[in-house]
């Protein structure tokens, strides 16, 4: 009788010991695929501001609050508050509309708040309009939790909206570490597009040039870099960077800004890598996301380790890479107004020596025919691929691709019937043997003027052949511009370009001709910006 009550005993014992780890697994399986509740809203009040944002975004919601994601049951211990970010022209819902990222974070115990700033409510603001909203925020965000330190998430202008915050409005007290996803801390070449000549019209019509893409244009960031890089508070807190590589698929809404950035190197189609690298701050990963999936939670294990205050991270100066990107020279701009039923024309040249072209057209709508005619007169007919832009400065554009295998050389026509009235950006990309232009360098004269020198490529351009014309506008008033063209002798081009006033930023597109070895046309434009102090 004992040897049978100990055998039922241990059996008992063996059954409870083996079934304890299947309860705890059902729990994690419980957690892991509850259906959690959209984020609640704390504070529902009308906004006491104007926002100055020069651009309607389409969103609209009420900046300054801020929302509670659902308390996970297996909360972390003296952990910290998440607070994500959002990024130019973004809503707070982006992380948890289509958006995995607040049920990964849910999963992984922590707590989460999430903030709509100036963007939310229908015009995109710069960081200081947006830095002075989020330490508000951040403070009372702490205070609710009864003084729990927070761990700001940022994505992408997010990150900068952040530092200015943290830096120049106080929020640094209130933080522990900062996590900075594709975030654009050098600025954005396709904010430098938005200002030029060539994608004027279309910015304007779309809404693209609002006072949160003005900031992001590279010379107002250089100057913005400057400034706040030797503020006493500016790495008070730990920043960790996070950049991607990836456009996305052909149809996706960073395609474009993939094809365009590619001459400034790796990119997420919205964020060069080098851009979303801070001077202080320890890069996480550059990885394989675009500019869409960097704010998922497929990121979220490479910066889960680095969300408490700890000791993985001491800050040191990094030298800024960003300064020594030379462009490829690749690509040739074009834009302008469409008028209602009426064909036009986009000419462009292919020289010998084009391996693949890629044409890239941006439009307000989709209601248009196109026809495609090569050097030789007869119609091509390429698979068009259109899709809208969801995501970036470009955000509500139509996309339109078109690829073509070793084309022709000579001189191409797009002709383009738009069935109402719209403005185009073009964008041909040259995928070559050679390089026609080789280095670009930009001098500092004065505070009132630079000196450009632009190279050509001896093995492939005739010599004396290259031309350029810099035509010179001011971002915040382009009725004030100017034009100057210069040739160049032994293939160099050489300029120096003075500008009439100060404190402002000017967008420089340079346009170059030229003549290969073979003696084919060339065309190329380089687009630039400078902050004038």
């Amino acid at each position: 009788m004992t040897r049978r009550f100990s055998i039922c005993a241990l059996f008992v014992f063996f059954s409870i010991f083996f079934t304890i780890p299947g309860s705890i697994s059902a729990l994690e399986k419980n957690i892991l695929t509850t259906e959690l509740a959209d984020p609640t809203p704390v504070k529902q009040a009308e906004p006491n501001f104007m926002v100055s944002g020069k651009a309607n975004n389409g969103n609209n919601e009420v900046p300054g609050e801020w929302y509670i994601g659902e308390t996970p049951p297996n909360l972390i211990t003296n952990s910290p508050i998440l607070l994500f970010v959002p990024g130019l022209n973004n809503v707070a819902q982006i992380f948890w509309e289509d958006n995995d990222m607040y049920q990964t974070a849910y999963n992984a115990g922590y707590q989460t708040t999430f903030v709509q700033l100036y963007d939310a409510g229908g015009a995109s603001a710069d960081m200081w309009e947006n830095g002075q909203l989020l330490a508000d925020k951040i403070k009372e965000i702490s205070n609710h939790f009864g003084g729990r330190p927070i761990t700001v998430v940022a994505y992408s202008k997010g990150g900068v909206d952040t530092q200015t915050a943290l830096t120049y409005y106080g929020a640094w007290q209130y933080v522990d570490n900062v996590i900075t996803l594709s975030s654009p801390h050098h600025g954005s070449q396709l904010a430098d597009l938005a200002y030029s000549s060539s994608a004027g019209w279309l910015a304007r019509l779309i809404g693209a040039t609002g006072d949160g893409t003005f900031s992001m244009q590279m010379g107002y960031m250089a100057d913005y870099r400057n400034q706040t890089d030797i503020q006493p508070k500016a790495y008070y807190n730990n920043y960790y960077t996070l950049g991607g590589t990836s456009w996305g698929s052909v149809f996706s809404s960073t395609w474009f800004g993939g094809i365009y950035l590619s001459q400034y190197g790796p990119n997420d189609g919205v964020v060069t890598t080098v851009s979303s690298q801070l001077p202080h701050g320890q890069v996480l990963a550059i990885d394989n996301w675009n500019h869409t999936s960097v704010r998922t939670g497929t990121t979220f294990p490479i910066f889960q380790n680095y969300l408490s205050d700890n000791d993985y991270f001491h800050s040191s100066f990094q030298e800024p890479i960003h300064s020594k990107v030379s462009p490829s020279f690749n690509q040739w701009v074009d834009g302008g107004p469409l008028t209602a039923n009426k064909q036009a024309a986009i000419s462009f040249v292919v020289e010998d020596g084009v391996q693949e072209l890629n044409l890239n057209m941006m439009t307000s709508t989709e209601r248009m025919k196109l026809k495609l005619v090569s050097p030789t007169g007869d119609e091509v007919a390429p698979k068009f691929q259109v899709n809208k832009v969801e995501e970036g400065v470009f955000k509500g554009a139509i996309q339109t691709k078109i690829t073509l295998k070793v084309p022709q050389d000579g001189k191409w026509n797009l002709y383009v019937t738009a069935e109402q009235e719209d403005a185009y950006l073009f964008v041909a990309t040259y995928d070559e043997l050679q390089p026609k232009l080789v280095q670009s360098k930009k001098f500092t004269l004065n505070k009132s003027s630079l000196l450009y020198q632009i190279d050509g490529n001896p093995k492939a351009v005739r010599e004396g052949s290259l031309q350029a014309t810099y035509k010179i506008t001011q971002s915040s008033d382009p009725t004030i511009s100017q034009s100057v063209t210069t040739s160049g002798k032994n293939n160099s081009l050489s300029q120096s370009i003075t500008f009439p006033n100060r404190d402002e930023v000017y967008n420089i597109t340079i346009e170059i001709d030229g003549i290969t070895k073979n003696g084919i046309p060339f065309k190329r434009t380089l687009i630039d910006s400078v902050y004038v102090e």
